[in-house]
């Protein structure tokens, strides 16, 4: 009887977290995110941004010109890119702006939400990410 209860306890566990929308650095574990929507609005084609997150928390991705790199800390749903690294060549005024809005949001902090299977990154403006 106590062995059936353990399975139960780890499901309602799960079902918390995904009723809450809270994210674990378990759950983002090797995972791969396309950038969907900013502030509501679809991203243009060009604007092709996506990040993935491996072992420790480390963080990669491409902004939508260059490719970027660092290390994740997520604190009570809040993640913060540190030691960002990246290429550095300009794809234009437009999507220049663009990449620096995002970096700024991962190096500023951002609160991290799941919803409907889709991460969700909020700091200044709303980031939503679709799996990869």
């Amino acid at each position: 009887m106590k062995l059936a209860a353990i399975p139960m306890l780890i499901i309602g566990l799960c079902v918390g977290c995904a009723s809450t929308g809270t994210v674990t650095s378990e759950q983002l574990k090797y995972t791969q995110w396309q950038l969907s929507r900013v502030d509501g609005l679809a991203i243009p084609p060009s604007f092709n941004a996506s990040m993935s997150f491996i072992e420790a928390l480390q963080v990669n991705g491409f902004a939508g010109c260059n490719k970027f790199f660092g290390e994740g800390e997520l604190e009570e749903s809040s993640l913060t890119v540190n030691k960002i690294g990246m290429t550095r060549k300009s794809c234009g005024e437009e999507l220049d702006e663009f990449e620096q809005q995002l970096l700024k949001a991962l190096k500023q902090g951002a609160e991290l939400k799941m919803q409907d299977q889709q991460l969700v990154m909020q700091g200044e403006q709303t980031f939503v990410f679709i799996p990869k």
